[in-house]
């Protein structure tokens, strides 16, 4: 299968040539892709921590920044896992999701997919949300298992984003900390 470049080019907020992420990638790489994937996967899933978890206020957005500050809003900690795969030559771009709110409505849920036909059911992507660490009573109890979706409202939305979308960018960029954004300024839709 041809995947355009998109999916292994660096971008701002998916900064995969920023030498912290290289490093990581190469350190964190497997003897196979499959093990690459899932120890990519699980670097970030239990060690990048979610700020409604701690109270955290920092408001990382790019890659290296949730690198950096080792927590992050699912958005960031799906652009650390997208550019770790990047850094490490594997395609990967972003998937969104549109969940409920805490406080009632419909708002953006970030995942990542990535090139992995050894280990996905369809042979080719793999959708990964490494929101919940292994060790926190919302973690799905499967490996690679996303959030449980609760129809008929909450939904994956059918686009690949080889960037991030103009309204979690704008959302990221808009809100004073991560608190603030998990409070009243999670979008609601990707334009």
């Amino acid at each position: 299968m041809h995947l355009e470049p998109e999916f292994l080019s660096p971008t701002t907020l998916i900064d995969s040539d920023h030498p912290d992420i290289i490093a990581l990638a190469a350190a964190l790489g497997g003897d196979t892709p499959a093990e690459t994937v899932r120890d990519i996967f699980v670097y970030v899933r239990d060690r990048i921590t979610h700020p409604a978890d701690t109270g955290g206020t920092l408001l990382a957005a790019s890659a290296s920044e949730t690198l950096k500050a080792r927590e992050g809003v699912c958005y960031a900690q799906a652009h650390l896992l997208v550019a770790l795969y990047r850094a490490a030559g594997i395609p990967a771009a972003l998937r969104y999701q549109q969940v409920e709110s805490a406080t009632g409505g419909l708002v953006l849920h970030g995942v990542a997919i990535v090139w992995a036909p050894d280990i996905s059911e369809t042979g080719g992507f793999l959708l990964v949300d490494p929101r919940y660490p292994e060790n926190h009573p919302r973690h799905s109890g499967d490996f690679w298992r996303t959030r449980a979706l609760q129809p008929p409202f909450e939904r994956n939305l059918p686009m690949i984003h080889t960037d991030v979308a103009p309204g979690v960018a704008k959302a990221l960029r808009q809100a004073a900390d991560a608190q603030e954004l998990l409070r009243t300024g999670l979008p609601g839709a990707v334009s």
